[in-house]
């Protein structure tokens, strides 16, 4: 068994799914904002939104694969396990309620 990955190692072994969720959460505080000062149609404005929701499932999907398979193999020490739910919950679970609100 490999030992346990401290939130440094985890940032150079795991870089892309890191900055996959990383991108998610920018392009998620930019696009937003416009779309609503775009003044769009609801349905246009409908279809974006759903196109975002669609995006944050893609770009978090490698992530949530890290980070489970990380966790379950007890690989993750407690600052490598809060950089992950941290990015997690920055870039899928808050997005992902707002979006659905937004949506609903």
């Amino acid at each position: 068994m490999r030992d346990p990955l401290n939130a440094q190692d985890l940032f150079h072994e795991h870089i892309i799914p890191l900055a996959s969720a990383c991108f998610f959460i920018w392009l998620f505080v930019v696009s937003v904002p416009v779309i609503y000062f775009m003044e769009l149609s609801p349905d246009t404005e409908l279809l974006l939104f759903t196109l975002l929701f669609a995006g944050c499932h893609l770009a978090n999907w490698p992530m949530l694969q890290l980070r489970s398979r990380l966790w379950f193999e007890g690989r993750l020490t407690p600052n490598a396990a809060m950089v992950t739910t941290a990015l997690l919950a920055g870039s899928f679970g808050i997005p992902f309620i707002l979006l659905v609100d937004m949506i609903g």
